[in-house]
Order: structure tokens, then sequence, then C-alpha cells
């Protein structure tokens, strides 16, 4: 199966899936805007060649990755209360 390896967005965070064997895996992993940085998606986001499928929630993975996101001098519009 070919991965789709295209730079992807979620909510304006570039997102590229990098190339590896996910045959076991429960998640795929992304580096944000083509730095070090990086976040694993699970697979119930995902379409089986990594495009993240429409309408997916992923708030929940960027809050956890806060800090990688300012590594990677990406902006997201989430702000702590």
């Amino acid at each position: 199966m070919k991965l789709n390896s295209k730079q992807q967005s979620y909510q304006g965070i570039p997102l590229r899936l990098i190339k590896r064997k996910y045959k076991h895996f429960k998640a795929k992993r992304f580096t944000i805007n083509d730095t070090r940085q990086n976040v694993w998606i699970p697979n119930k986001h995902l379409d089986h060649d990594g495009t993240i499928k429409p309408g997916e929630d992923l708030d929940y993975i960027f809050r956890k990755a806060e800090r990688k996101l300012e590594l990677a001098e990406v902006s997201w519009g989430w702000t702590r209360d």
C-alpha cells in the first residue's frame, strides 16, 4: 500500500506522514511543519494511506503537543484558560 506523504493540514498546522512500515502500529507518525517535531495520530482518525479523515477532531493530540508546536514555530488557536 502506498502512503500519502504529501503535506496535509489540520487547522492550519502543516503535517507530513513519515514513511515507514506501520503494519502492526495503532497510530502513524507525522512531522510538524517539516521539522524534527512530530506527533502520533491514531489510525481511527486516518484513512488506510495515512490521509487525515475530513471532519476529525484532533485537538486533544495538539493540546498535549503544545511545546512541540512552539518549537516547530506553528501558532494554533487554542490557548490555556
